[in-house]
């Protein structure tokens, strides 16, 4: 064998050997970006249909249980019968329909069954009662199960054989204190909210909702969503796990389960089986209605470095011709930017985004180094824009759960997280605190005599002058109805009593303003600053006795709870 045939075969085996191991460590970089990258947008993906479909139900809900809370539908809960109240009632009915996305309600009664029911149209506009729910029909037992339900509100997929539709139900309970008088709520057509939620029609991507036993609420496919789930047994409901293996279907409980005992937003993944073939599922729980997001994934949609191989075929054809040459350049223009690329990848996947990815080696490569640039640049902006979105949603929700929505001012709640959070400062300080009742006087004759706005108005006029007296660091709520609760910190007696005159004189001078006349009310308002600490109740307690002395000594006054040790 000449020498000429043996460094051929020299460079060949090089070349072999070296093409070899080039496309090896091309495969474990490439399949490393691709999972990290696949996770990551599974991940967002999830997130992304979960807010959307959460959205538009979280606005109906929050309409929904302020429609609950209304005075006249509870009267006419009570009070069906009276003509007066049932106009009253199909009124204030009629103006939440106009605010409902669906233009329709339904209200039906405990005590007799009776439904009531207005559509987009206006269809029912003065026969609003459209027949009477009986628990013999099975169409009727949703009503009953909600009843019977603990949850304030319920989402749930059902047909009425009775109005002939379809619908996505928002069910809440109408209660007066711990008594259950009816189910209020509004619907959305089932068609445009699969359209909005999970028929996005997003290619290698399909959407699932359950509950929390797997029972499908939400798919294009209408044939496998499980209408009346509440009012079926677990036996009895079409679930997810049809579609899975039994395996998969066990691991997929188990994380369900895991995401609802610890009510943790965290999205989820695994892989499945999914119509034969190895899918990625991302599971996240919307405690908000009790149900889950499956997002399956097809991961051919997941990966992100396709037709590199021709830059290695093109690289390799190089070396044949000039193997010495090449091995210099290979190194310089692949091998390190490579190296440098999978040192970014290594970054991003840790959750650096601020790292600098280097633009490295020339044409192919260097054009791969900025898609890789821009797709970090492209995930960190959108996880920004969610996280923002979330913190939004987040404060949202928070703002919600502490604020009165007509005043203003704290409500129950929210008042009760500062009362928990002062008690704790003033121990470690060693302060103390005080607290103002007001209760608005003959607040029933300005309903009575000027309407419910007018009371509003007056409501609003009196949290406007708590908030212009309060001090920076004091807290003033809606305690109910027309009572109002002031909190104030390192506040002594004389100062108290100061700052409730005050109060007291302002709000009595107030004139309301409405579309025809103009009236003032005036306010009792009773004080207690204890000398010694006191839970909340305690406190309450006794400047409750402060503000009946005050009602009992003609109204529009203030008067002091009776010295105290405890």
């Amino acid at each position: 064998m000449n020498l000429n045939t043996r460094f051929f075969l020299l460079r060949l085996t090089i070349f072999t050997v070296f093409t070899l191991l080039t496309w090896l460590g091309f495969t474990q970089v490439s399949e490393q970006i691709n999972e990290q990258w696949g996770l990551q947008f599974a991940q967002r993906q999830v997130l992304f249909d979960k807010h959307r479909t959460l959205s538009p139900l979280i606005q109906e809900i929050r309409l929904a249980r302020k429609m609950a809370s209304e005075p006249a539908l509870i009267r006419f809960a009570l009070q069906e019968n009276d003509a007066a109240v049932r106009a009253e009632a199909i009124k204030i009915m009629n103006q939440y329909r106009l605010n409902f996305r669906d233009h329709s309600y339904f209200v039906a009664l405990a005590k007799n069954g009776h439904y009531y029911f207005n559509d987009n149209e206006g269809h029912y506009s003065g026969h609003e009662y459209r027949y009477t729910l009986s628990r013999q029909a099975t169409d009727d037992q949703w009503f009953y199960a909600t009843l019977n339900d603990e949850r304030a509100y319920q989402i749930n997929l059902d047909p009425d054989s009775h109005l002939d539709v379809i619908k996505v139900w928002i069910n809440v309970l109408l209660k007066q204190g711990d008594a259950v008088l009816g189910v209020i709520g509004t619907g959305i057509d089932l068609t445009d909210f699969i359209k909005e939620s999970v028929g996005l029609n997003q290619q290698g991507v399909v959407n699932f909702f359950v509950d929390t036993s797997l029972a499908v609420q939400l798919s294009v496919d209408k044939k496998l969503i499980d209408y009346a789930s509440i009012t079926k047994n677990s036996n009895d409901r079409i679930k997810i796990d049809r579609l899975f293996s039994p395996l998969d279907a066990q691991r997929l409980k188990t994380i369900t389960d895991q995401l609802q005992s610890s009510h943790s937003e965290q999205v989820k993944t695994l892989w499945i089986n999914y119509r034969g073939t190895q899918h990625l599922l991302g599971v996240a729980y919307l405690p908000e209605i009790g149900w889950f997001d499956l997002t399956i994934m097809d991961p051919s949609n997941l990966t992100m470095l396709n037709g590199l191989q021709q830059v290695l075929v093109a690289f390799v054809l190089v070396f044949l011709l000039a193997l010495l040459l090449l091995g210099y350049f290979l190194q310089r223009w692949v091998l390190n930017p490579l190296a440098q690329l999978q040192a970014a990848t290594q970054e991003v996947q840790h959750g650096n985004y601020q790292f600098t990815i280097p633009i490295v080696g020339k044409g192919e490569v260097a054009e791969l180094a900025r898609s890789f640039e821009s797709m970090v640049n492209y995930v960190q902006k959108n996880e920004r824009e969610l996280e923002q979105r979330i913190e939004d949603r987040t404060n949202d929700l928070q703002r919600l759960t502490e604020i009165d929505p007509l005043t203003g001012l704290l409500n129950r709640r929210g008042m009760l997280d500062r009362f928990h959070k002062e008690v704790a400062r003033q121990a470690r300080q060693s302060g103390s605190m005080g607290i103002l009742l007001l209760d608005l006087d003959h607040f029933k004759h300005v309903n009575d005599r000027y309407g419910h706005a007018a009371g509003d108005l007056a409501l609003c006029g009196a949290a406007k002058v708590l908030l212009a007296m309060k001090r920076s660091y004091d807290h003033a709520a809606r305690w109910g109805g027309e009572e109002f609760l002031m909190l104030l910190p390192d506040c002594s007696e004389e100062d108290l009593l100061t700052i409730a005159e005050r109060i007291r004189d302002v709000i009595a001078f107030l004139q309301i303003e409405t579309t025809d006349q103009t009236f003032s009310f005036t306010v009792s308002i009773g004080a207690h600053r204890p000398t010694a600490p006191q839970t909340l109740d305690e406190m309450v307690m006794h400047v409750d006795l402060a503000l009946y002395a005050a009602k009992a000594a003609g109204r529009n006054c203030v008067r002091m709870a009776e010295k105290n040790t405890k």
